[in-house]
């Protein structure tokens, strides 16, 4: 497995009530995330041999990003440091949902084409690929050549970069995003997940292709060869800020393992489920027995 994309230094803000305007009490955050980054640490955490190729900053923050990701098991030896750059994530968290959010990745931005294609070999000798989309319009376009005929998973992360994934959807083998990415990408309103089912099939534009909607508090919704829509047990979140890349690489895991895509939407929601519950992006206990685990509690309720 190969993960292009973002990894990043992660400053959550936590307030309840949050209110505009003045300083609010609360607790503040600093730890390592990124779109790509945290499907890589959950990929290798289920066991599967893992590498990330992105760039980040050269400063003590960003040293802590990529040492907590190689700490993870992931092969880090395509990361490059950029200096007087790094990327950061800010958010700020009430009610167990993120009400603002600022992202500055200028250094994930600035992988080059060339960069990427020096990686060609680790690229063209994986199962499968995923590319995230905070990386540059043309070094995801080199990216998804070099993928030719694995399997491409897609992640759009934002509404403001979802269209960067617009011209490879035919290629994909997998999408998994947010509601409001969607939203970008199909061009109609989504409000809730009946409106994700159809939304979801008009970026089908080769067979085989699986979508993955993540809704938040309102579910799941799976579009592939079946269609479902998984409701959230109840949870208390903490941090919701890397809950769809845990979705993400347990939906990707499961249809690379061939499992029933019942069983693979029912892994990928217990894995978003699992992260709101700590205060990190990743959580730390995640595991293929453990995911299993949480899967089937919820299918017994």
């Amino acid at each position: 497995m190969v993960v292009l994309g973002g990894a990043n230094i992660d400053v959550v803000a936590s307030a309840d009530p949050l209110r505009p305007g003045i300083s609010n009490r609360g607790i503040v955050r600093i730890g390592a995330g990124g779109a790509g980054r945290n499907v890589a640490v959950n990929f290798a955490r289920l066991g599967v041999r893992t590498a990330f190729i992105g760039t980040v900053g050269d400063d003590p923050l960003s040293d802590r990003v990529v040492a907590s990701t190689a700490q993870a098991g992931v092969d880090i030896s395509g990361v490059r440091r950029m200096t007087g750059s790094k990327n950061i994530y800010v958010a700020m968290i009430a009610a167990g949902v993120v009400q603002w959010a600022v992202a500055d990745m200028t250094a994930a931005e600035s992988l080059t084409p060339g960069t990427i294609r020096a990686q060609a070999s680790v690229i063209r000798a994986a199962d499968a690929v995923v590319i995230d989309a905070n990386l540059a319009p043309q070094a995801i376009d080199t990216a998804c050549d070099l993928a030719a005929g694995r399997v491409l998973c897609l992640l759009p992360v934002s509404p403001a970069k979802a269209s960067r994934m617009a011209p490879h959807l035919e290629e994909a083998s997998c999408v998994v995003l947010g509601a409001a990415e969607l939203q970008v990408l199909a061009g109609s309103a989504i409000h809730d997940p009946s409106d994700a089912v159809p939304a979801a099939g008009t970026l089908r534009r080769a067979p085989g292709l699986t979508t993955v909607v993540t809704m938040g508090a309102r579910g799941l919704v799976w579009v592939g060869r079946e269609v479902f829509h998984l409701p959230v047990p109840p949870v208390s979140v903490l941090n919701p800020s890397g809950a769809g890349d845990a979705v993400a690489a347990a939906a990707i895991f499961g249809i690379l393992a061939g499992l029933p895509e019942e069983m693979a939407a029912h892994l990928a929601l217990a894995a978003g489920v699992m992260t709101v519950t700590v205060d990190d992006s990743t959580h730390p206990d995640l595991s293929l027995k453990t995911l299993y685990a949480h899967a089937q509690l919820a299918i017994d309720r």
